[in-house]
């Protein structure tokens, strides 16, 4: 049985991969594309805001079985 100190590090993980990936998309589009550095942060604030949404919403849907979508 998976309990709940194994479910937020399990989580902790998936955020941890996901910020690595938002880091090497950024520095892809720093070099290749040369974008600002004020959209390169906009992006980066979106995407990370995006990921933790997401974990936020399974977590509430573990605990409820409600899954919300907005």
């Amino acid at each position: 049985m998976i309990n709940k100190n194994i479910k937020t590090n399990n989580m902790t993980i998936v955020r941890n991969i996901a910020y690595k990936q938002i880091e090497k998309i950024n520095k892809n589009l720093k070099d290749v594309i040369e974008v600002d550095n004020t959209l390169l942060d906009m992006i980066d604030i979106n995407m990370k805001n995006a990921i933790n949404k997401i974990i936020n919403n399974y977590k509430v849907y573990q605990e409820t079985g409600v899954l919300k979508v907005k």
